[in-house]
């Protein structure tokens, strides 16, 4: 695998340096015959190769065509292509299959949800809530419609608010991922771009993979506008420095200080957030050319990577200029996260994206009111799910005036809300266990209390966080016969498995109003024009405690 993907970085870095210097070598004169044979048949062995693999995710239900996208290997195809392209850079067949398989491999599962979990989703960006999208396709973005080049912008929305959620736990993998994008994926962007822009002024090109699989003009501005989509969503991921040894607590501590470079621009993140923001306005730009070319076509034409029609032109329009919109000024979004006992935390927000990308905040840390590092023991927990059957016989009910009356017993414990409630009816009246005189009581019910209380006392220790117990159960009862309550207490906890040294917040500020007011820049430089400090400090998940 790694030998693979060291001659793929060479094979495209090889390109990109062909490309760079193609006004050097344009003339035809410098292409033998033989390179161009040889170049025709690498093509058709390239078409030859990808043919079974396209038609497949082709024909395939939408709703299933990531999962076959990421399964199948491009590799042998995009090397055809790719050698073709180097022996003869005036075929565009080979120029064309590049891009596609380019975006296509772009395109396969990136495994986003190690980096950022469930984090965070912006559901409704640029239409109404209750207008569902479809997010799969044969691409990033692809086939090109309304709710695909909406998803593909949000992305632009998403990352700021995914980085404002980054797990600790994900920062290795990140910066593996960083890493990634650097040295493999922006490279195969360019190169795609490289071999699309190299026949994008062609209007008659057309590119015909098997019977039924042509592409044309219209489908390679479809394309360029999903790679120039992930190029700008590439260099934003790449933009800030979040290098951390997350092994050494003293190394952890050190870059969660004031003043360190965790958090912080990298010597070129400006540049890089400024040429993603251009990225995704060429990305729009590629959308109106396509809306533009399906409209002018005097007889509709089926195109394999648009999926749209005249009929829907008015749509398509509208959703253009609320994204480029989107771009430029201030919308309101709405938002969820997963907080960390795996509840979602959702809101709506007003962001002018835009001013995350030409007006960043140098450094994340400089957000957060005047702080100092400590270091404190945290714990790794385990969630636990476990019942536990009680038993309780009353041989004789003493209690008068009960004739088959209905029972029933609802006891609840949740620690985290410190809450407790519990609950005992008879018939039509209801006693509060916690202050009832016991006289009202049947003793088989005052018995279950008494267990059920020893019960949170053996969860409510340093071994187990936030247990929440419970215990329902309901019968009949007669004055002078038995009762007997026989059920399951419910209890759900979080075991502690271990603990380590973790960093500890300790803020400058003395009191709660002074800590608000240490919030200096809760607009994030503008990017939410509304927010105030308790907003900014809700989506950052910090706390004054």
């Amino acid at each position: 695998m790694k030998s693979n993907l060291l001659h793929l970085v060479l094979s495209i870095s090889v390109m990109t340096l062909f490309f760079t210097n193609c006004e050097d070598i344009n003339n035809d004169n410098d292409v033998s015959p033989e390179d161009s044979a040889a170049a025709i048949v690498l093509v058709s062995n390239a078409n030859a190769s990808l043919l079974p693999l396209l038609g497949g995710l082709l024909a395939a239900d939408p709703d299933s065509a990531q999962t076959i996208l990421n399964s199948i290997d491009l590799s042998e195809a995009q090397d055809f292509y790719l050698q073709a392209s180097d022996l003869d850079w005036r075929n565009s067949d080979a120029h064309l299959g590049l891009g596609l398989t380019n975006l296509l491999i772009l395109s396969q599962n990136t495994m986003m949800n190690d980096i950022f979990g469930s984090s965070v989703k912006v559901y409704s960006p640029f239409r109404d809530a209750s207008v569902l999208s479809n997010p799969v396709g044969y691409g990033f973005g692809l086939p090109l419609s309304i709710p695909r080049v909406n998803g593909m912008i949000a992305t632009y929305f998403e990352t700021p608010l995914s980085f404002a959620r980054l797990q600790f736990e994900s920062l290795d993998i990140f910066n593996e991922f960083q890493a990634q994008i650097n040295e493999v994926f922006l490279p195969m962007v360019n190169a795609g771009l490289a071999s699309l822009d190299s026949i994008d002024d062609n209007s008659d090109f057309e590119f015909t993979l098997g019977t039924g699989i042509q592409l044309d003009l219209v489908d390679i501005f479809a394309m360029e506008t999903s790679l120039f989509g992930l190029q700008g969503f590439f260099k934003t991921l790449t933009a800030y420095n979040y290098e951390l040894n997350t092994s050494d607590s003293a190394a952890i501590i050190a870059g969660l200080t004031p003043g360190s470079t965790f958090g912080t621009l990298n010597s070129d993140g400006a540049t890089l957030l400024s040429e993603a923001h251009a990225s995704a306005w060429s990305a729009t730009d590629r959308a109106v050319l396509v809306q533009g070319m399906i409209d002018a076509e005097i007889t509709e034409l089926s195109h394999l990577f648009v999926d749209f029609t005249q009929s829907q032109s008015s749509q398509i329009q509208t959703a253009l200029v609320a994204i480029r919109d989107a771009l430029t000024g201030a919308t309101n979004v709405e938002y969820a996260y997963a907080g960390e006992r795996g509840d979602i935390v959702g809101g709506s927000a007003s962001i002018d994206i835009s001013q995350f990308y030409i007006n960043p905040v140098v450094d994340t840390k400089t957000l957060l009111p005047d702080y100092t590092m400590g270091a404190s023991t945290a714990s790794n927990y385990n969630r636990v799910t476990l019942t536990q059957q009680i038993n309780f016989v009353e041989s004789q009910v003493l209690i008068a005036g009960l004739n088959n009356t209905p029972i029933s017993v609802n006891i609840e414990y949740n620690e985290s809300t410190s809450d407790t409630s519990a609950l005992v009816t008879l018939g039509f009246l209801t006693f509060n266990l916690m202050t009832a005189n016991p006289s009202d009581i049947p003793v088989a019910v005052l018995d279950l209390w008494a267990e059920f209380q020893t019960t949170i006392e053996d969860y409510s220790d340093e071994l187990y966080n936030f247990p929440e117990i419970s215990f329902q159960w309901s019968g009949f009862i007669t004055t002078g016969s038995a009762l007997t309550i026989d059920g399951n207490i419910a209890i759900d906890y979080l075991e502690r498995t271990g603990s380590y040294i973790a960093p500890d917040i300790v803020w400058t500020a003395t009191s709660y109003s002074d800590w608000l007011g240490g919030w200096t820049n809760p607009t994030v430089n503008g990017l939410f024009p509304d927010f105030l400090a308790e907003d900014l400090a809700l989506l950052l998940g910090v706390t004054w405690e």
